[in-house]
């Protein structure tokens, strides 16, 4: 069988759809896209046809990896959204045929570095970032369940905003965001995001966004003058009452315990950990 390595360029969402899925069906957490949360994923994160990679054996995709650059222009760095291998095509290395294909060419566009998230337990995956020269930076968690409603302390108001100061929102983080939960996804996701944000004494003082569709909690912060009064508690209570569960929030670094203890006590369970790996092109 002859493996041909090109771009996704020419390749149709329902096509791309199609591999992913059956990719990912027997993954350690089962993924299962709609054309349409195909297009959401590719425009939230940015995705680009023309810096993703497929392995092609005629016309047939047999595998893939999903980047998004940081800038179309003038890119520097790319996110791996997604790297997937349909079951008859495995065990012909092609994660690793794929970037030694494509490295070169990712150089002479300026690419600096690639980035990613792989779930820890998936050692065979790892094994194949890291023989391509991945390295782990931190490790993220992840949870999910159905969020406890309670009384919202008397004082706190919450309200969607359409068109929130992310200028603003921004400066109530302490963790540094992975990509699909940051503050530029959050903007390209608008059409499929809501954010709600809350207010005392008419001061925003913490916001949370969710992607509706699937129910996954992009971000969410609060002021840190004014955090351990209930404020991420009301915001999490107001979305739960306005969306069917149940959630699920992605890439808590644990170098933060104290966001995975406050998910926790609203109702979530952590149910995977995850690497964040990096791979720096030298010139």
């Amino acid at each position: 069988m002859t493996i041909d390595f090109r771009t996704l360029q020419k390749v149709a969402t329902h096509t791309l759809c199609d591999a992913f899925n059956t990719a990912f069906s027997d993954y350690i957490v089962p993924l299962h896209l709609t054309p349409s949360i195909m297009e959401q994923k590719i425009q939230g994160e940015n995705l680009h046809r023309d810096y993703s990679i497929g392995a092609f054996a005629g016309n047939e995709l047999g595998g893939f990896i999903l980047h998004a650059p940081d800038d179309h222009q003038h890119p520097t760095m790319l996110y791996n959204g997604g790297t997937g291998v349909i079951p008859a095509y495995r065990g012909q290395r092609l994660v690793q045929q794929m970037y030694d294909h494509f490295i070169p060419r990712y150089q002479q566009q300026g690419i600096q570095k690639i980035i990613l998230e792989v779930i820890s337990s998936n050692i065979p995956a790892i094994k194949a970032y890291s023989s391509t020269g991945f390295e782990k930076i931190r490790t993220i968690n992840a949870y999910k369940g159905n969020i406890r409603i309670g009384k919202i302390p008397a004082g706190i108001s919450v309200k969607e905003n359409k068109t929130p100061d992310w200028s603003l929102l921004a400066t109530f983080m302490d963790m540094e965001p992975t990509w699909s939960n940051a503050v530029s996804t959050l903007v390209r996701e608008a059409p499929f995001t809501t954010t709600w944000e809350a207010a005392i004494s008419g001061e925003t003082v913490g916001y949370v966004s969710i992607h509706r569709d699937t129910r996954r909690i992009r971000n969410i912060a609060v002021h840190p003058r004014f955090r351990r009064q209930g404020v991420g508690s009301a915001l999490l209570q107001y979305a739960a009452t306005s969306l069917d569960g149940p959630f699920t929030i992605i890439n808590i670094d644990e170098n933060f315990p104290e966001i995975g203890l406050f998910l926790e006590r609203a109702g979530l369970e952590q149910y995977l950990s995850q690497y964040e790996m990096v791979l720096k092109l030298k010139d």
